[in-house]
């Protein structure tokens, strides 16, 4: 029971465990130090304030989570890039289609008649364009001759070298002829005169059938035997145009000896005349030997060979309609 003096309606702080004055000292005293020791600003407050909730992966996966299920890839129609237009009339898109498209038919045009033509040339159905003489001269041409239609194009430009060095000597021998028609009418050099256009009228026509057409026919045909005779003859030519850069006195040729006989007889502007002819076979000599070489070169580089050139004379001997009737009618008697 309560003392007398007490007051019934005042606090009731007997039994109470908090009013013991020890322990409300030692809860007074952690609460300051707790307040002192307080820093907002701290950085263990921010961190704490500032840290973000674990990151969830295959170390620490969530809760009731499912396996990950992507969907298949789709893929989208490929639209073609259409070059924009900008600025530009439908009217000036269409003209520019037509002009294209004209150009495309040109160019198909230009190729069926160039297969047009190979295909022609397989029945050797052509007209002969060769030597180039009017529609109205009684006599036609009697070669067909293309260089740009008939050889490969990695030997096109060896044959107009070829060509060309036929039509460097036909001009030298015509040069020849005029200074010989000089020295007729002022040394009386008759024999120089008249030799040198029997060798214009039989070495023109002779190079050209001997050297130069075997030697575009063996390119047209990859022909082995044709090779081997352009080789033979044009050594020949190569020995004739020395001896036409010499020129000895009263051979037909106006070469070096003929220019020192001129200068010796005091004539030194036909000397120097002939001289320079001389000096012109000599040139020609030179690229005769330069282009020998080159074609040999492709030739032995082509695997082409003697025995080929010997099996392929046989094959076109005995494919003769004259050789095998002969060949049948022996056989038969």
């Amino acid at each position: 029971m309560a003392e007398p003096d007490e007051n019934p309606f005042g606090d009731p702080t007997v039994g109470h465990p908090f009013q013991d004055p020890s322990v409300k000292e030692l809860t007074n005293n952690k609460v300051q130090s707790l307040i002192e020791d307080f820093n907002p600003f701290g950085k263990e407050q921010n961190v704490a304030n500032n840290a973000k909730p674990p990151i969830r992966g295959a170390a620490n996966p969530p809760l009731n989570s499912m396996p990950a299920v992507m969907s298949p890839t789709q893929e989208y129609p490929v639209t073609p890039q259409v070059a924009p237009t900008y600025g530009r009339n439908p009217g000036d898109v269409s003209a520019d289609l037509l002009a294209r498209k004209a150009e495309l038919d040109r160019r198909q045009a230009e190729l069926d008649k160039r297969e047009e033509e190979l295909r022609n040339a397989t029945i050797n159905v052509r007209q002969n364009n060769w030597p180039p003489l009017p529609k109205g001269f009684c006599y036609q041409p009697c070669f067909y001759l293309d260089i740009n239609v008939e050889i490969p194009t990695d030997f096109q430009h060896v044959v107009r070298q070829l060509y060309y060095l036929w039509l460097y000597h036909t001009g030298l021998l015509v040069c020849n002829i005029l200074i010989a028609t000089i020295l007729l009418f002022t040394t009386a050099a008759i024999g120089v005169f008249i030799m040198s256009i029997i060798y214009t009228g039989m070495l023109v026509p002779l190079s050209f059938l001997f050297w130069f057409r075997p030697g575009y026919k063996a390119f047209r045909d990859d022909s082995s035997f044709n090779f081997m005779l352009y080789f033979f003859v044009f050594c020949i030519q190569f020995v004739i145009s020395i001896v036409q850069a010499l020129g000895t006195k009263d051979s037909g040729y106006n070469g070096i000896f003929s220019a020192f006989s001129l200068y010796e007889n005091a004539h030194p502007f036909l000397g120097t005349m002939v001289l320079l002819m001389g000096i012109s076979f000599a040139l020609g000599a030179a690229m005769d030997f330069l282009l020998l070489n080159k074609i040999h070169r492709i030739y032995r580089s082509s695997g082409a060979s003697f025995a080929k050139a010997q099996e392929e004379f046989r094959s076109g001997v005995i494919s003769s309609g004259a050789v095998s009737n002969v060949i049948t009618s022996n056989i038969r008697f």
